[in-house]
């Protein structure tokens, strides 16, 4: 273990936006490769936009680090560094989160976005920043412990070889360098947010970190801040080296009396030592600036330093102390460098008075401009002053203020003129894609890549979406594209439409609710009567089961049998001899589905993750038994069919493929356009059948693999209440209100 980290996270939700720390868990192989990667962030604004940011850029950040092929192959190719790997991370993660932003339509204000990110690898550290956070080294120096600035005191890399280079290389968005380096043996790295050391000293924060493990100073600090009425958000990360130390030498000493007042106290004694130590380099401290000139002149307005640029630097270590190991600067995009320390090249840059001054005159004008007495005012000038102009100063004024109109009218009508033909090239471009598009879906349907042809549907539709048409020719254009992609999509899909399908019974008056296919016929149930029936034609004949209520949910069982649910009961019809029995079920939990085969009941269970299997007695169905021999997700299941293999439908429409209790591989997937209350399944020799009523759409898929064959949508059709079919003849029938309907598929 090469370090100790802790986090610090205080008053998180009590501001605007979000506030978060994060370190991430690898395994302990990932952990070995390639170390941790950490973001401490503060991003104003509203919290949902703010926590959406936060988790794309730590998944993103996460993905991009971990899942990076070259992170195998650190130790076998000769000059590549974790730097090198994480610098590539962040390039992509830089991409991405733009994106991302641009795709979300989310703006993200500078001002009140603070953040953070890096890899702690064994003892060496690579980060880079963006917006207000400190990182901090704490390091030890003769007999006492020194708190340094890290990003105020790096320096420029020596690998850069011009300005030319370096003005053309492309910065990324939010993160423009990597700052990377060694931590030294024993030393300490600290990240905070700016209010943490707004509200507790240097002095104070070093004795904490130096003399207690880092999780317990973590919260050392924590209960500290909590005594402070402050509803601002602390945020922290401590990183402790351990490299190179023994067990002895790991243990801390023991912390002081700490409390919050005496880090009030001591925040007076350090006041001055923690400003020069955490001001950014090249800035003046406009605190002190203000304490002497309030000393000096406080009658008269303060003077603007005509210099105002100062390089901070560290003091100068005596010869007998060991380097820290600090340095040099480098750009991501720039020549790498194994050095510490990269400098930033995005700079939130402090203002002098000046700032206030010219914010304050800003805000006195949008005043003045919503304020009638200024405008009275200035038409009272105005109109003073044209009455001391002569009459040919009068004649110039007003052909220049003609030149004028005439000048910005025709600026304004060029720009519209330019903004108008851009917006019409980017329509054209976007169409123009749009249509090679629908061409690459095309040549993937030739070749039967299904798959391949969603991918690219996908991305159209994306383009179609940011596609414009608020004008006239827009419209046509934009609707004719969506006509042609819903056809290509219904093609990709594999649905038909059946436009009116061929009545063939009218079944007005007898409450016909299930349809089953039997020996050549239709046979319909409606509460305790079986009907026979004809395909276009009106004869039927019917059989009253006495005993039963309400006969549900017929099944064949390819002989001369059918089979009925009747309130947890099974009613068992013989086609031949036109005899029916009522079969009693031994029932012990809620069921969903039922089929019998081999003289055996099979119904789910979906709570207890189980199919069961009855077995037939004298008394009914009463010997249960568990059938699955692994556990299997039945939480979606709403029909099944068997036949020596047990097929499981779900309500999206995929089928489950079970076979001697255990779960097989089977390419069935949940048909597009998506499917929620599929609820009844056949199978033929072939090919499996799924009704979703809601939807009016049959799902016709290959028994062997589950691959989809066709989708038929019924949109004409009213009242769905269930299907049946004839696989010899390839014919659909469908009962629908107080009707059979027919059509055949392909």
């Amino acid at each position: 273990m090469y370090n100790k980290i802790a986090p610090i996270i205080l008053n998180s939700g009590k501001a605007n936006g979000i506030s978060d720390v994060f370190v991430a868990q690898p395994d302990s192989l990932k952990e070995g490769l390639a170390g941790k990667i950490f973001v401490l962030a503060e991003i104003g604004g509203k919290k949902t936009e703010g926590r959406r940011v936060l988790d794309f850029l730590i998944s993103n950040l996460n993905d991009n680090y971990y899942n990076d092929e070259k992170i195998l192959l650190l130790d076998k190719i000769e000059g590549l560094r974790v730097e090198n790997i994480f610098e590539a991370a962040l390039a992509k993660t830089n991409r991405d989160l733009a994106e991302f932003l641009l795709q979300q339509k989310i703006k993200i204000n500078p001002q009140v976005t603070n953040i953070t990110l890096g890899v702690i690898y064994q003892n060496r550290l690579y980060f880079s920043s963006f917006g207000k956070n400190r990182s901090l080294l704490i390091y030890h120096r003769q007999d006492s412990h020194e708190m340094i600035n890290v990003e105020a005191n790096a320096a420029d890399s020596t690998e850069v070889k011009n300005n030319t280079e370096a003005a053309t290389a492309k910065i990324p968005t939010l993160f423009s360098s990597v700052i990377s380096g060694e931590i030294p043996t024993n030393s300490y790295f600290l990240f905070t947010s700016e209010a943490l050391l707004e509200y507790l000293s240097g002095r104070e924060m070093v004795n904490i970190i130096t003399k207690l493990p880092p999780i317990v100073a973590a919260e050392q600090i924590k209960n500290i801040l909590a005594k402070i009425n402050a509803y601002v958000p602390f945020l922290g990360i401590i990183i402790k080296n351990t490299v190179g130390l023994s067990n002895l030498e790991m243990r801390e000493e023991p912390l002081e009396n700490l409390s919050a007042q005496s880090s009030i106290s001591s925040l007076n004694y350090t006041e001055e030592k923690t400003e020069q130590m955490l001001t950014p380099a090249g800035l003046i401290n406009p605190g002190k600036i203000i304490r002497k000139i309030k000393q000096t002149l406080k009658k008269f307005e303060p003077k603007v330093n005509p210099n105002p640029r100062r390089v901070f630097q560290l003091e100068k270590e005596p010869k007998t102390q060991p380097s820290l190991g600090l340095g040099q600067v480098k750009s991501l995009n720039l020549a790498r460098a194994d050095s510490f320390l990269i400098k930033e090249r995005i700079f939130f840059k402090k203002k002098t008075g000046r700032l206030k001054t010219t914010l304050k005159g800003i805000g006195q004008i949008i005043l003045a401009l919503f304020n009638l007495r200024s405008w009275v005012g200035l038409f009272i000038n105005l109109k003073e002053w044209l009455k001391t102009l002569n009459q040919k100063n009068r004649l110039l004024l007003l052909i220049l203020s003609v030149i004028f109109i005439i000048f910005l009218g025709s600026l304004l009508i060029t720009n519209w003129n330019h903004r108008r033909q851009e917006a019409k090239t980017n329509f054209n471009n976007l169409v123009a894609q749009i249509e090679d598009k629908e061409s690459l879906i095309d040549s993937h349907l030739l070749y039967n890549d299904e798959e391949g042809a969603q991918i690219v549907l996908s991305d159209a539709q994306a383009l179609i979406a940011s596609l414009p048409n608020k004008r006239k020719y827009q419209k046509e254009i934009y609707n004719n594209l969506v006509d042609r992609l819903s056809a290509l999509e219904e093609k990709v899909q594999k649905i038909i439409k059946v436009d009116q399908p061929d009545q063939v019974n009218d079944l007005t008056g007898l409450g016909i609710n299930s349809l089953v296919w039997a020996d050549g016929r239709l046979y319909g149930a409606s509460g305790q009567t079986i009907y026979s029936l004809i395909p276009n034609s009106s004869a039927s004949e019917k059989w009253d089961i006495n005993g039963s209520n309400s006969l549900n949910n017929p099944q064949f069982d390819g002989r001369d049998r059918l089979y009925y649910w009747d309130n947890d009961r099974v009613v068992q019809f013989n086609l031949t001899s036109k005899e029916s029995e009522i079969i009693n079920v031994t029932k012990e939990n809620e069921f969903t589905g039922f089929k019998v085969f081999n003289n055996s009941l099979y119904v789910i269970a979906k709570e207890q993750k189980q199919i069961y299997r009855y077995g037939r007695t004298n008394n009914g169905f009463v010997t249960k038994s568990d059938w699955l021999r692994e556990e299997v997700d039945l939480n979606l299941a709403t029909d099944l069919f068997i036949d020596g293999t047990i097929y499981v439908l779900e309500n999206n429409g995929e089928v489950i493929k079970l076979y001697k209790g255990q779960k097989q591989t089977y390419s069935s997937t949940p048909p597009l356009p998506t499917l929620s209350q599929t609820n009844k399944l056949m199978a033929g020799d072939e090919y499996l059948y799924l009704l979703d009523s809601s939807a009016k759409r049959l799902v016709v898929l290959a028994k062997k693999d589950g691959h989809l064959i066709n989708q038929y949508q019924i949109d004409s059709l009213e009242q769905i209440k269930d299907f049946t079919v004839d696989e010899k003849n390839r014919q659909v029938y469908i009962l629908a209100g107080e009707a059979v309907y027919q059509f055949n598929w392909q």
